[in-house]
């Protein structure tokens, strides 16, 4: 029953061209001990089902019809390595853990902190680290290095991701109350940003980097936080062998120098991983300092 529904699901994604975005890569780099650690289910389909959410450079974004960033990357990269095609769907953040829930993906990027309240939907395998900084317009001279610094002004960060968790909670504590935005994606937020309708947008450090490389007029300030993050990874009856599958294909890319490439290509090094770690139900998460 599980390989017809899941072989069913398959067509119905490959003929949704609009949304999918089929991986290109040629075979080979299967790891037959790695592969063989996959359910059976995701064996005998032969498919691995991908969100990559629209994060924006570098880590994923759209030139023309490509699909380019660090997370493309490795997920075609750990489909090689399973023996899998590799179907990925760009999709917006907010929608990732959702879709998981729903079992339209195995998996999805998205560079996720792994919190206790993730954890009640989804498992993890952590797969890079990151810190969140404020992106601001250098003339209008505001630069927030603390979460106390937003209080009385007006700031956003991305929809379902933990930056917007943290200024939220942040502004429960002002004195002077924090207007707080979320936006679809980066590029929604910089454009709000830059037309003035908020001050500050607390985003991932490789996010704020590329704005700042595409916009001189743009600066960053601050480390927020900061940690481990993951891949998600769908909670179902494929779990615990996926779980396994995904990390030792990660770590047998970190060992082989696939991943080191990976990140030096998309001028993300700064957050290399030494070695993927798992987190599931009744795991505690890491500990992030926001």
């Amino acid at each position: 029953m599980i390989f017809n529904r899941r072989n069913a699901l398959c067509m119905i994604a490959a003929m949704a061209s609009t949304s999918l975005v089929v991986a290109a890569h040629a075979e080979g780099g299967k790891v037959d001990a790695v592969a063989a650690l996959l359910p059976k289910a995701i064996q005998d389909a032969g498919v691995l089902r991908i969100a990559v959410p629209d994060v924006g450079k570098p880590l994923a974004y759209k030139e023309g019809a490509d699909l380019k960033g660090m997370d493309p990357d490795l997920a075609h990269a750990v489909a090689d390595v399973l023996g899998l095609k590799a179907e990925v769907t760009l999709i917006p953040f907010a929608a990732a853990l959702t879709g998981l829930q729903a079992n339209k993906y195995d998996i999805s990027y998205g560079e996720f902190y792994v919190t206790a309240e993730r954890l009640k939907v989804a498992d993890f395998v952590t797969s890079w680290q990151d810190y969140s900084s404020f992106l601001v317009t250098k003339a209008k001279g505001y630069k927030p290095t603390a979460l106390t610094d937003i209080c009385g002004h007006i700031v956003g960060a991305m929809a379902g991701s933990a930056e917007l968790e943290t200024l939220n909670a942040a502004s429960k504590k002002c004195s002077e109350a924090a207007t707080v935005s979320a936006f679809p994606s980066i590029s929604n937020a910089v454009l709000a940003l830059n037309s003035g309708r908020v001050e500050g947008v607390l985003i991932n450090r490789g996010g704020a980097q590329e704005s700042i490389h595409m916009d001189s007029g743009l600066d960053a300030s601050g480390e927020i936080g900061g940690g481990p993050t993951a891949t998600a990874v769908a909670r179902n009856e494929n779990s615990e062998k996926l779980l396994a599958a995904i990390k030792a294909a990660y770590d047998h890319l970190i060992a082989s120098g696939e991943y080191a490439k990976i990140l030096e290509k998309n001028d993300t090094s700064y957050g290399a991983a030494k070695e993927a770690v798992i987190y599931k139900e009744g795991s505690t998460p890491p500990k992030y300092g926001f």
